[in-house]
């Protein structure tokens, strides 16, 4: 699992790093706006891809549903001190599911939503992606469990994009 990350870092850093100079050097603000409206598109069909349907085997007839806040991070946590489970694997679960959804983040400051419209994104896009989840499972197309704590990661996500953005347009 963690070789996926390191793939996906050199993958991507270098294309974010050739987007960031893109960006700050094309002039018409309507290619700047082609250019990450397209991004964005290739970007959530990635990560749809990646949440529903990436690494899965049979459709089992239980669907894991953790529907209780914070269940599965202190199951983490407690695996983390009873040492059963790496901490490898417990960062790619927990972090993962927060970086995730920075660029989600960044495109809704790029597009300008206000504050309120970027709680109410962050509270109802990972909903579609667990919904999503479900729904795969119930038309047996593929099984993965639907969490609540995945929902707070990713919300958690797509606001720190969010505030990094702008904390960098600030600041720059």
């Amino acid at each position: 699992m963690l070789s996926y990350i390191h793939l996906g870092l050199a993958l991507s850093l270098p294309v974010l790093i050739g987007v960031y100079i893109l960006m700050r050097t094309l002039k018409s603000e309507t290619s700047k706006r082609i250019l990450y409206n397209s991004l964005m598109l290739i970007y959530i069909l990635l990560l749809s891809y990646l949440i529903w349907f990436q690494g899965l085997g049979d459709v089992r007839d239980q669907l894991s549903i953790n529907m209780e806040p914070l269940e599965t991070i202190k199951l983490y946590i407690r695996a983390y001190k009873a040492n059963t489970l790496p901490l490898s694997i417990i960062g790619v679960n927990l972090v993962g599911n927060v970086v995730l959804m920075f660029p989600i983040g960044f495109w809704l400051h790029y597009k300008r939503y206000g504050f309120i419209r970027v709680c109410l994104a962050a509270l109802l896009i990972p909903i579609l992606f667990e919904g999503g989840q479900f729904l795969l499972h119930q038309f047996h197309v593929v099984s993965r469990s639907v969490d609540i704590d995945d929902w707070i990661l990713n919300a958690l996500g797509i606001l720190l994009g969010y505030i990094v953005s702008v904390v960098h347009e600030k600041f720059a």
